[in-house]
């Protein structure tokens, strides 16, 4: 299996890095900053590439089985949402670019619970998160899920939206899934990116979730 990742020297990524290589894939890492990736492996390649320049990401997906995205970041919004984020939208068209070129099918990327407004979202995310801190950056992660949606059917992109991230090992709580929810009741507002990372290898060839958004989460009752 061989596995290009973007966002490498993100904390997700960083993870997703590591759980590939534990599993014996072989990863590319697709960065802006080679130095900033503390991980060494023989079968880990380090590329320099600009995310929004398709050219460059092409030669990079070619014999790829898979690219995971685990890019993440302001991208431009702020406290209290003065600036608009374009981080996901603008790097999406690009690496959906690069994959044409390449022949890469498989997409996989990080998303976040909340992409969307919807009815009984929880209390924090409705009247904390959303209005005060990342209000523009869930709705350019929305936006880059519409753009898959309409008009990149002939990719198979899965977008897994988590809830609020923690660093650390894996907590082995077994991952509930749901396709087409923006989030899950009876659900922890909280998971590993450890355990992230194990999703989205996990479904690299899951053709149950090609085409869909995924919401994860650990379930309360376990």
């Amino acid at each position: 299996m061989k596995i290009s990742v973007l966002g490498a020297t993100g904390p997700s990524g960083v993870q997703t890095v590591l759980e590939a290589l534990g599993r014996g894939y072989n990863v590319v890492a697709l960065v802006r900053n080679p130095d900033k990736l503390n991980v060494k492996d023989d079968k880990l390649q380090v590329c320099k590439v600009d995310i929004f320049k398709g050219g460059e990401l092409a030669p990079h997906f070619e014999g790829s089985d898979a690219v995971v995205s685990c890019l993440g970041g302001s991208g431009g919004g702020s406290l209290f949402g003065r600036n608009k984020c374009t981080l996901y939208t603008d790097s999406i068209r690009s690496i959906v670019g690069a994959m044409r070129k390449s022949g890469v099918k498989r997409l996989i990327a990080m998303s976040s619970w909340g992409s969307a407004v919807t009815e009984g979202e929880p209390f924090l995310m409705k009247w904390i998160l959303r209005p005060l801190f990342i209000g523009k950056v869930l709705e350019n992660i929305g936006e880059m899920e519409d753009y898959l949606n309409q008009e990149c059917q002939d990719i198979d992109f899965t977008t897994v939206r988590a809830p609020g991230l923690t660093n650390g090992t894996s907590t082995e709580k077994p991952i509930k899934a749901e396709n087409g929810r923006q989030f899950l009741e009876n659900s922890e507002g909280w998971i590993s990116r450890r355990d992230v990372a194990k999703f989205l290898l996990d479904i690299v060839n899951d053709s149950s979730v090609y085409k869909v958004c995924v919401a994860i989460g650990y379930d309360k009752k376990k």
